[in-house]
């Protein structure tokens, strides 16, 4: 990462007033990390980030040929859901909690 970058980056307001880490923590680095090519440096940073980023777009290639060829039944179960919504959530909220475990240490962004 750039070192100008780096001071530049403002701090989690969530960590600062909490100490605890938001789903979020990580992301912008993760961000450039994903911008520079260093995938492994990305998911060290945030993997929840990175794996979101893949399947979003795998899930818009996706779309994008059930868009194409309607036939293919099979593509329909990746049209939007209210579930998937839910998932997204649940995730979220699980990835918070893990990421704050002390034995989980892996979880959390590299500085």
């Amino acid at each position: 990462m750039a070192p100008w970058l780096g001071e530049r980056m403002p701090g989690c307001l969530f960590y600062e007033k909490t100490g605890f880490l938001c789903p979020g923590c990580g992301a912008t680095r993760s961000a450039i990390s994903l911008n520079e090519g260093d995938w492994l440096g990305a998911m060290k940073n945030n993997f929840l980030f990175v794996s979101g980023f893949v399947l979003a777009v795998i899930w818009i290639v996706v779309l994008a040929v059930a868009k194409k060829f309607p036939q293919v039944e099979g593509l329909r179960f990746f049209r939007f859901r209210l579930l998937f919504l839910w998932g997204i959530f649940t995730a979220l909220v699980v990835f918070s909690l893990l990421r704050n475990i002390s034995a989980l240490d892996f979880l959390r962004p590299v500085s």
